[in-house]
């Protein structure tokens, strides 16, 4: 893995918290309402809030890579959504499904989802619902993240290019939800990386990264300064990768994310790796060992053991 894009596979494998706080945000909103209009049986919103708690619940498993639960999660979301007939919450279920899927490697099947979604958002007229669904298939097309690692650096910036535009003509339609409107500036900045426009990268994902901190969403705006640590790592300043890293811990610590603990961790040694400081770099491997293993992801633990491992053999006798 060449310099320029030390943090490629590691953006790959840290799951985006995408729609967790959304979900939880929209879950609220449902309460809402005029108090001359008549209110609908409580029981229904009891199971649209019920599905709701589920796309959270799934959500939570694709963050921490369990994909077998988040299966589970989704499919019991889709049968409330389903049993309600609430178009809106079954929008919301087949975005979060297609994350899944994405996250887990199937960029088909997502795009399947994410398509659906984007036609019944069409079908009831919900033009935020649609805007979003449009920059969820956007996301799905950039090479970083997909399962094919090998996509030529022309057909990269020809997704990019692409996503980049489809940004730009639906971010306008997100900015009703702030968190939406979040997941937009990401994307743009995303697909700005791809191109090779560091600075314009950053920038749209900090525009992300100030929604999401005046909104308290702590996990998701580590994300955003672990992303930004991307972007300034691939231009090779690895120093300044480094201290947007060291941000997204304090953020991810305010959070107690155990798991967005242990990426950053595995990120910092990867700086530090790239940067010749093979000390240094075990420790931080090792510190996400910790982590990883505190929580019981004997996987991940298990990878930064390896990287221990090789550093530790290329080391000079």
């Amino acid at each position: 893995m060449t310099g320029s894009n030390a943090m490629h596979d590691m953006i790959s494998k840290r799951a985006a918290p995408l729609t967790a706080a959304l979900i939880a945000l929209a879950s609220s909103l449902v309460l809402l309402g005029c108090s001359s209009v008549p209110k609908r049986p409580a029981e229904i919103f009891t199971t649209r809030n019920s599905a709701i708690g589920q796309i959270e619940l799934g959500n939570k498993a694709v963050s921490k890579g369990d994909f077998a639960n988040a299966r589970l999660f989704l499919a019991e979301a889709w049968r409330l959504a389903v049993s309600t007939d609430d178009p809106s919450t079954r929008v919301k279920v087949l975005l979060a499904e297609g994350n899944s899927r994405f996250d887990e490697g199937d960029s088909e099947k997502a795009n399947e989802m994410w398509k659906q979604a984007e036609t019944e958002a069409a079908n009831i007229n919900d033009k935020t619902l649609l805007s979003v669904a449009k920059i969820y298939m956007a996301r799905g097309s950039l090479a970083e993240g997909s399962a094919n690692e090998n996509i030529p650096d022309g057909e990269r910036k020809q997704r990019a290019s692409a996503a980049k535009t489809v940004v730009l003509a639906e971010i306008d339609g997100t900015k009703d939800n702030v968190l939406y409107h979040a997941f937009a500036w990401k994307v743009l900045g995303l697909a700005e990386k791809e191109l090779g426009n560091a600075n314009s990268a950053e920038d749209a994902i900090k525009k992300a990264a100030e929604l999401h901190e005046q909104g308290k969403y702590l996990e998701d705006t580590a994300y955003d300064w672990y992303l930004i640590a991307s972007v300034r790592s691939k231009a090779e300043k690895y120093q300044d990768a480094k201290a947007a890293l060291e941000t997204a811990l304090g953020f991810d610590r305010r959070a107690e994310n155990a798991n967005g603990l242990a990426m950053d961790w595995m990120a910092i040694g990867m700086v530090e790796e790239k940067s010749g400081k093979t000390d240094a770099a075990i420790a931080s491997y090792a510190r996400a060992k910790e982590i990883f293993l505190s929580a019981y992801l004997k996987d991940s633990a298990a990878n930064a053991d390896r990287k221990i491992a090789a550093l530790r053999q290329a080391a000079p006798k």
